[in-house]
């Protein structure tokens, strides 16, 4: 039984991975060091000795990133490199958790061979942390668009979760119409991530997303397509109307040519939108 070390673990992807894992005959382990402490992560990496850690811990939020850029470093960029370090030390391979939106934007359908062109705080230090995994050998970095629902319900802290959260009080709703992603569930990543585990997968850097790409207005009209009793008032306008000093990437989408050959076709939004969907209705359906 291989072991993996996970940090973020209580987040929306390290959560679902640990379930996952745990379904597939995996020993996960959930990180409880601050990847910014870096004496007592790698101590308690080397009690652990994973096999592989899957490096999902970070600070996403856009405008806090850009409020407080010394934060953003500390856990995406040399929190990094505490997580490769750690792993170093015991030999463990290393999987990080990237982002789309590390290009510039203006183009879409990147490849793995692109170079990045952030263009705020968070993207920036998404890039040092790239930086810190590819010189490691044994690292891969997995760069993606997330969206979903928490495994234990919304908590309301992404794009999916607020969707969802707005549909079910019938309050209007404001989305972007030229913010363009190919977006996957939490749970597809997920399963994308053991496989890459399983079949102990050498690439240093892989794009995985939908085989199809949707603005961010679109996606949501796919889960308002199973909300027929919502009630509130839609409206649409550019991602640059928030005005809070962070510029944002448009074209967030992704070649996932590569992952395909790997891993066989990717899903659709609309599939995607459905096993969210399902997974949440599943969930409510325990209580």
């Amino acid at each position: 039984m291989q072991t993996v070390a996970i940090t973020g673990a209580t987040g929306l992807l390290g959560s679902t991975l640990m379930f996952e894992l745990a379904a597939r005959g995996f020993l996960p382990v959930a990180l409880k060091s601050d990847v910014r402490e870096a004496q007592a992560l790698k101590d308690e990496v080397a009690t652990v000795v994973p096999t592989w850690v899957v490096h999902t811990a970070a600070m996403t939020n856009v405008a806090e990133c850009e409020k407080n850029p010394d934060a953003a470093r500390a856990i995406n960029g040399e929190g990094t490199v505490h997580v490769i370090d750690a792993a170093r030390a015991v030999g463990a391979r290393v999987i990080y958790i990237s982002t789309a939106s590390v290009f510039k934007g203006d183009k879409g359908d990147y490849t793995e061979e692109d170079q990045p062109e952030p263009t705020n705080v968070y993207n920036q230090t998404k890039v040092e942390g790239e930086s810190a995994a590819l010189r490691y050998e044994r690292a891969m970095v997995l760069r993606l668009n997330l969206v979903g629902i928490h495994p234990n319900g919304s908590r309301g802290r992404n794009f999916l979760e607020w969707l969802v959260d707005t549909i079910g009080a019938n309050k209007d709703l404001t989305l972007f119409n030229d913010q363009r992603v190919n977006a996957l569930s939490n749970w597809t990543i997920a399963r994308l991530i053991v496989q890459c585990i399983k079949r102990d997968i050498h690439e240093s850097v892989l794009h995985i997303g939908t085989s199809d790409v949707v603005s961010k207005a679109g996606f949501a009209k796919l889960v308002l397509a199973h909300c027929p009793e919502y009630r509130g008032v839609v409206s649409e306008m550019s991602v640059d109307s928030i005005g809070d000093g962070a510029v944002r990437p448009k074209e967030m989408w992704l070649n996932t040519d590569k992952a395909s050959r790997l891993f066989g076709p990717m899903p659709t939004a609309a599939e995607e939108v459905e096993l969210i969907l399902s997974k949440a209705r599943a969930k409510v359906d325990k209580v």
